[in-house]
């Protein structure tokens, strides 16, 4: 069963009224399927592009192609790097004089000029962009011209942003444009034996090597892969394949089910990344085609255990770590398996056009309690990594800069080093993710966000946490923690009054926090306390307490029995904390313990989000209940 994400007793995310269903949570054993397929609300920040770019990542890899943009400059220079490389890109460049007069003439000029400084090229490709969809140029009768003149196939991708609400639905009408114009083009229907197709495989840093690589230990050859090589010639006769295999469901389906419907060549669907999922891959493959399964199973095992011996230094740094998944579509599903496979712990998988297969795929494939976002705009995001605090944020490029500014770490995906997929991949995968999970900066990072983050999170219809500015709020003015009911923030001159009104005093609680976000300290190696003032009218942050220098203690010194140093050093931290009735610490050592109960102090050991560790507290101390009978 899936919840929306305010129906659970966890640490929610602030949602416009419109986006509510967009993000559930996974309990009960069932797949969470979130609302999809939906325009983004107008306003937001999406992390989606538009149909022109959709057909760019379908089409952009295609080598004795001529690529020529009908639009704006800036359409051609947007949609000339794809998966982080640069291609030629040819545009017609439309002003404003073609935008009332039309720009057809100029689109033909553009043409023939194209032809005539690449005269190797096989066929041109005319994407329209919104000018020219706006406009309603009229594109076929301008290509069939061009194409008459030149001797080439001139052929329109019809691809303004507005023709759908994603860039998914550029994929579907890249992979028709294939199918009408190139695929099956060179004739001949015999099958060619023990060959296949790999869809949706853009050979991102040598991947579609290694999967080649583990293909031809079962004997098989590829014919073309779309469109990571697919040259026109490949295309051609890439009909005669026995099987295709589906690797990318959101832009190899299509082509898929079009190519066993027009040619009968059936598919079959399969994902490289991953130990388990590699694996079972290899089975299905070899099952379809017959091949000796002691063949399959020698390709499978010695793959599995070399890489796990290779993976093995990795795998320890990264057992227990939280990671978070922001994909386009499909790789939710396949990718979850891949960082389940090195041992860490899936918070969040998110897409940002997924389909309703896409979710449920995914689903299967994670835990209890792991959220599930569509379409999540920045905002969302944002505060989102301020309240889980992810070891490791996946996704792609648009979300780096800000999980870097707010000290997470981030892996891109599609990735820019070096392949992940296969056995191979996933020990360059395994590499990867430990290098950025225990770089030193991050703790720096983090401890900087902490303390220069101002912005905060609010919008209409939305009850947002707000970020402090300094490593906590300035003292003497309200918490901005999202507190429970009977903690209710107010500015501190209103505290004033409040308990100026009152004559029952505020209960005055320590919190060894460093980031002013978590409790995240020992009590003996906490650099500082913050000391919060709960009332059942507010929460105020009374002041910043930092021990004197040199006064921390080993978080294992009193194991063997504490020394006068470290007697010395609690004793200190007690005095500094003499008019507070509890202290909250991530742990406490067996002297601290001791000591703090001698200062009448109470010892709560916590972890996670300050505003959870104050709520736990004041609820279990009784405090609540005087307050709503005062």
């Amino acid at each position: 069963m899936a919840l929306p994400i305010e129906a659970l007793q966890v640490e929610a995310l602030p949602v416009l009224p419109g986006r509510r269903g967009h993000l559930v949570i996974k309990t009960g054993g069932v797949p969470a399927i979130p609302e999809c397929g939906s325009a983004t609300i107008p306003g937001l920040l999406s992390e989606r592009s538009c149909v022109f770019y959709g057909a760019r990542w379908m089409l952009a890899a295609i080598p004795d192609v001529i690529h020529l943009v009908h639009g704006p400059a800036g359409c051609a220079y947007y949609g000339g790097t794809v998966r982080r490389k640069n291609y030629r890109v040819y545009s017609s460049m439309m002003e404003e004089r073609d935008i009332v007069f039309g720009g057809g003439s100029r689109l033909y000029a553009a043409i023939l000029e194209a032809v005539r400084r690449e005269p190797a090229a096989k066929a041109v490709l005319i994407y329209a962009t919104c000018a020219a969809g706006l406009i309603g140029e009229d594109l076929d009768a301008i290509c069939g011209n061009a194409s008459a003149a030149t001797g080439l196939q001139v052929v329109p991708v019809n691809s303004p942003g507005f023709r759908g609400c994603s860039q998914a639905a550029g994929h579907d009408l890249a992979a028709s444009v294939l199918l009408r114009h190139f695929i099956g083009a060179g004739g001949g229907q015999s099958t060619i034996p023990n060959s296949v197709n790999i869809l949706g495989e853009f050979d991102v840093q040598g991947d579609l090597q290694q999967i080649e690589a583990l293909l031809q230990q079962l004997g098989l050859r590829i014919i073309c892969a779309f469109s990571g090589r697919a040259s026109t010639t490949a295309m051609a006769g890439a009909h005669r394949a026995r099987l295709n295999i589906v690797h990318c469901r959101r832009t190899g389906q299509f082509l898929a089910d079009g190519m066993q419907e027009r040619f009968g060549t059936p598919h079959l669907k399969a994902s490289f990344f991953g130990l388990e999922e590699t694996a079972a891959s290899l089975r299905a493959i070899g099952r379809f085609f017959g091949t000796d399964e002691a063949v399959v199973e020698t390709a499978v095992e010695t793959g599995c255990s070399e890489a796990r011996r290779l993976a093995e230094p990795f795998l320890k740094r990264l057992r227990g770590k939280r990671v978070a998944l922001f994909f386009g579509a499909s790789r939710m599903g396949s990718m979850s398996k891949a960082f389940r496979d090195l041992g860490m712990n899936l918070v969040m998988i998110g897409s940002q056009f997924g389909c309703r297969v896409d979710y449920e795929d995914a689903g299967h494939k994670v835990a209890e309690g792991t959220m599930i976002l569509d379409d999540a705009p920045e905002q969302e995001l944002e505060i989102f990594l301020h309240q889980r605090r992810p070891d490791l944020l996946c996704g792609g490029t648009k979300e780096k800069y800000m999980a870097h500014k707010m000290g997470v770490p981030f892996m891109v995906f599609p990735q820019e080093g070096s392949p992940f997929a296969g056995f191979r991949g996933f020990v360059n995968l395994a590499r990867e993710a430990a290098g950025l999970v225990s770089a030193p900066v991050w703790r720096l990072a983090r401890s900087e966000d902490a303390g220069r983050q101002t912005r905060g999170h609010s919008g209409r219809g939305m009850e947002t946490p707000r970020v402090s500015q300094g490593n906590a709020p300035p003292a003497g003015e309200s918490s901005p923690l999202n507190l429970p009911d009977g903690i209710s923030s107010k500015n501190g001159e209103g505290k004033m009054e409040a308990e100026a009104k009152t004559e029952h005093r505020p209960t005055r609680v320590a919190v060894a926090s460093n980031d002013g976000l978590t409790v995240d300290r020992h009590f003996g190696n906490a650099e500082q306390f913050l000391v919060f003032d709960l009332t059942g009218d507010g929460v105020r942050l009374s002041e910043i307490r930092t021990p004197a220098a040199g006064d921390g203690c080993a978080e294992t010194a009193d194991e063997d029995g504490p020394t006068g140093a470290h007697k010395g050093g609690i004793e200190d931290r007690m005095r500094l904390l003499s008019d507070c009735e509890a202290a909250i610490c991530i742990r406490a050592g067996h002297c601290a313990q001791e000591r703090l109960g001698e200062y009448g102090l109470q010892l709560i050991e916590a972890c996670g989000g300050l505003p959870d560790a104050l709520r736990s507290f004041y609820a279990s101390s009784g405090k609540e209940k005087e307050s709503d009978e005062r």
